[in-house]
């Protein structure tokens, strides 16, 4: 009897770093790893382990890779764009055509209003050639967009870039089941303070902190920034093991990388720990009073008129939003002010009809409704979380200020710690429930005591676990820079030597002299112009950035060594607004009645409305300006239905 043969074991390929230098390879294959490469192009990982460098030459054989490929030269008005610069009238149509199309982004209006205004115009403004000769209809309007605008607006982001040291942030949406990932940078500019703009906008449904820092390398490297000094990287999560953050640091080779947390995420985080260990959950009781009214008018109805009985006015019950910062508070809030009504009509209803969770705290009223001079022991834990979430809130009103600085954390987050080591140190948990917790018999008085001080100590202890309160923390060093007093030679020094930032001491002592003698009379100024701006526009108070002081300062005189300084430590975000701004921005632009939208149009869009910073009427007079036409050269040629959507080179 003959044996079968027995069938080979298949050889598996791994990985040759020789690739890497291939002319037909290296401007786009990067290793991700040891079996598999990465196209910098297509953002596409494949795989080389079964059939080694063939693999790599059938995806550069592919259509949709060729026509990147073919398309990565940015037009000029040189050799490759040939124009009718005769034509003055063909100029004029294409100018106002890229105006019409950069007001429609900036507003979010849908390519087919912007059709149906094309064919208005000739109808409106009879006498115009150029109306008459509009011709911007969707096809057209994307490719101005996605080809010529988008391009346009991110080489101007770069090249105000620079060489300046940034910070680069991003986090997570999911839009259906796609889940995408923005990338924006944050720097100092001497002449304009703080800028931030967008650099890329991918998807990934991997979503691993692996695949993301490799996603972020690759966009840095695309936009030609890699070479830069990368200070921060900023995020809303940072795990401790194997986060985006270490990752980055990691492969950037970055020591003194510098964590950009979600502040206002850190004080909410803090405060739904401690409310945990409370025996009433206040929180879930809020949700189900808001679920008793929310979609039944026969209810409201019912409410109100326990309203006029008990003469309060009604006001709508709030949601609680668990991803909100603010909701829990206001909301909780609104349920007090309609409290005695509340009461009433949940005691009306009795026991069987009420959730479990409401009655819990309405247990000891059923057979009377307490005024002002009884308070329970449940309706205690509800003043205490009124009480201590007001200062929470007044925490995170000032985070998410506009012009909110990282020189200001650490005396934000400190006079926070201070205020809830001070309530526990004096058993401080609120003027009203101090007062009747002594009315309340001692068994009540020790679990409500307890409770409230293990959730200042559970408080306490994650805020110290998640922001840097030490003498050599960055948070701490860097807040001379706010300038609320004169500077001081030492800070500045051990803030440098933190950074490690090389500096002069001899020349930094002199800028710091210079500066310390001005700055008095520059604060006085801006103050006063601030005032002046806030009387015009009727607002009740304002606020000095602090990054505008350092513009006029940096005008006065040079200071290249403070300058250093300054430009890293205001890269490093406070916070993760501007990412949170994408995704709203995001979420306007791609509505459902834009759902046909896919996601490089959608990245054009934002590249538009973020790296471009001028109004529609600054923009239409960039436009006629020197510095446009080559934007206005792209516009006219017919290549702008080809063209990619990032140019190779933008330095």
């Amino acid at each position: 009897m003959v044996e079968p043969e027995k069938k080979k074991g298949r050889r598996l390929c791994s990985f040759k770093d020789e690739w890497l230098q291939l002319p037909e390879y290296r401007n786009w294959l990067t290793k991700a790893s040891e079996d598999s490469g990465y196209c910098s192009i297509c953002h596409v990982q494949f795989t080389v382990k079964f059939d080694s460098v063939k693999a790599i030459k059938h995806h550069a054989e592919t259509k949709g890779h060729r026509i990147k490929v073919q398309g990565q030269v940015w037009p000029s008005t040189s050799n490759k764009v040939s124009i009718k610069t005769d034509n003055a009238e063909e100029q004029h149509t294409c100018t106002a055509e890229l105006l019409l199309t950069y007001h429609a982004v900036k507003h979010h209006h849908s390519y087919r209003s912007q059709d149906c205004g094309n064919k208005l115009y000739p109808s409106i403004f009879p006498d115009s050639k150029i109306a008459s000769r509009i011709h911007c209809g969707m096809t057209k309007a994307e490719a101005l967009i996605e080809n010529v605008l988008a391009p346009h607006s991110l080489k101007l982001a770069v090249q105000d870039i620079g060489s300046t040291p940034f910070a680069i942030a991003t986090d997570a949406a999911n839009t259906g089941n796609t889940i995408l990932f923005p990338v924006a940078v944050r720097y100092f500019n001497k002449d304009k303070g703080i800028c931030m703009s967008i650099i890329d906008f991918f998807e990934d449904a991997e979503e691993t902190s692996e695949a993301i820092a490799k996603n972020l390398r690759s966009c840095l490297q695309n936009s030609s920034l890699i070479q830069n000094k990368i200070v921060a990287f900023g995020a809303v999560n940072f795990g401790e093991n194997k986060s985006v953050f270490l990752h980055l640091k990691q492969m950037l080779d970055l020591p003194n990388l510098v964590p950009g947390y979600c502040s206002a995420h850190i004080v909410h985080n803090t405060a739904k720990h401690g409310l945990e260990m409370l025996s009433y959950n206040v929180e879930y009781f809020v949700i189900k009073v808001f679920s008793e009214f929310s979609s039944s008018a026969k209810n409201i109805s019912e409410l109100e008129e326990f309203c006029d009985f008990v003469e309060t006015e009604y006001s709508e019950i709030l949601h609680q939003l668990p991803k909100h910062f603010l909701t829990l508070f206001t909301a909780v809030d609104r349920l007090l002010k309609n409290w005695p009504a509340l009461k009433s009509y949940f005691v009306n209803k009795g026991k069987e009809d009420v959730s479990c969770t409401i009655w819990a705290f309405l247990a000891e009223q059923e057979d009377r409704v307490s005024n002002d001079e009884t308070i329970t022991l449940p309706e205690l834990y509800i003043y205490f979380v009124h009480n201590i979430l007001s200062q929470f809130n007044n925490t995170i009103k000032v985070l998410e200020r506009d012009y909110i600085q990282v020189t200001e954390l650490y005396a934000t987050f400190n006079k926070l710690r201070r205020e809830i080591q001070n309530r526990q140190k004096k058993g401080f948990y609120g003027y009203k429930v101090t007062q009747f917790l002594k009315k309340l018999p001692l068994n009540k008085q020790n679990k409500f005591v307890g409770d409230a001080q293990q959730a200042y100590t559970r408080m306490l202890q994650y805020l110290e676990k998640w922001f840097d309160f030490s003498e050599n923390s960055f948070y701490k060093l860097c807040a001379p820079l706010n300038l609320d007093e004169p500077l001081q030679l030492d800070k500045l020094c051990a803030l440098s030597t933190n950074l490690n930032i090389q500096v002069d001491i001899d020349e930094l002592f002199t800028e710091m002299c210079i500066l310390n003698d001005v700055l008095p009379i520059l604060k006085s100024s801006i103050n006063d112009a601030e005032s002046t701006r806030c009387q015009q526009q009727q607002e009740c108070h304002h606020q000095i950035n602090v990054s505008e002081v350092w513009v006029e300062l940096f005008k006065c005189c040079e200071a290249p060594n403070l300058l250093r300084i300054v430009q890293h430590v205001f890269a490093v975000p406070p916070g993760n607004a501007f990412v949170e701004h994408i995704f709203s921005v995001m979420k306007n632009l791609w509505a459902d009645e834009r759902n046909r939208l896919h996601v490089d149009m959608v990245k054009a869009e934002l590249f538009v409305h973020f790296n471009y910073k001028m109004t529609c009427a600054e923009f239409a007079g960039f436009l006629q300006t020197g510095a446009a036409k080559e934007l206005v050269a792209a516009a006219t040629n017919d290549q702008k239905f080809q063209l990619p959507l990032t140019p190779p080179c933008l330095g």
